[in-house]
């Protein structure tokens, strides 16, 4: 049961990270209250791209569904908390469907392990910069005398396009840079700022006119667009998407942006980890 643990958790959540944290613009620019009046909502929009490139502290919370071939529409959390100094991702990942497989394997084979199926589908990674991947043994499902492990993984059975990849972040956004079928709905405050609610539709015409690396990393996030993709951005007067959400006619994610240039977490020391 650990090891399947391990192989399902892992393959969803190590490709997440990428290993450094994306350029987003200053936290105190980005986080910064709209004034009054706000601007054109065309320009609010194109800016969306720039908008993610240079930030390098903040939290962001994604929710998806999605059809899964095997295992019918799917549903997962994913949390990162992305610091700048030292540079590291954590990365929270719950996955009930995950979880209530493998207490439908251990009722199986006879194997309990006294958890929650959302226990069982819950993971934690930290990926310093340039550095191995930590996993959590928060379930204490290894034996091991340790909350962290290292060198579980192998990563030559990771495949990069299973997950979304953080980095690509600026590429996601910039992708809906040039949307027309926008209108302002109204304002709204996302994790305590301001912002200016825009609703959008993309046509297939639009999402085919994407560059290479747009298609490249909205395909990743959302598998093949079918239909229409419809958007809401939830975005500050400094062109920042404190909110983003996405669907077409079977997948739809949320993300949403909190902690910006105050996220911070503790990078785990050397007698807090078990060399696997």
């Amino acid at each position: 049961m650990p090891a399947l643990l391990t192989a399902g958790t892992l393959a969803l959540t190590l490709t997440a990270c990428g290993g450094g944290a994306p350029e987003e613009e200053p936290a105190n620019e980005a986080a910064a209250t709209p004034e009054e009046g706000g601007g054109n909502v065309l320009d609010l929009v194109a800016g969306l791209g720039e908008s993610t490139q240079e930030i390098d502290n903040y939290t962001l919370d994604m929710e998806m569904v999605m059809p899964d071939p095997d295992m019918g529409e799917i549903d997962m959390t994913m949390t990162y908390e992305v610091m700048n100094d030292p540079e590291a991702t954590q990365i929270t990942m719950v996955m009930p469907f995950l979880g209530e497989m493998l207490l439908g394997l251990a009722e199986t084979t006879g194997t309990g392990t006294g958890l929650t199926a959302e226990e069982l589908g819950t993971s934690i990674l930290i990926v310093p910069a340039g550095g191995e991947v930590l996993v959590s043994n928060h379930n204490g499902l290894q034996e091991v005398d340790t909350p962290w492990m290292r060198g579980l993984q192998n990563t030559d059975q990771v495949n990069p396009d299973d997950m979304f990849d953080i980095n690509t972040l600026p590429e996601v956004v910039g992708a809906f840079s040039e949307i027309e079928q926008v209108e302002e709905t109204g304002t709204e405050e996302i994790s305590g700022v301001g912002t200016t609610v825009i609703e959008g539709t993309m046509t297939s015409e639009e999402i085919e006119a994407m560059s290479t690396e747009q298609r490249s990393a909205v395909d990743d996030l959302m598998g093949d667009v079918t239909g229409t993709l419809n958007v809401s951005f939830w975005i500050t007067d400094d062109g920042f998407p404190m909110r983003i959400d996405m669907a077409d006619d079977e997948a739809d994610i949320s993300m949403v942006f909190s902690s910006i240039d105050e996220t911070s977490f503790e990078i785990p020391s050397e007698d807090e980890i078990t060399d696997i």
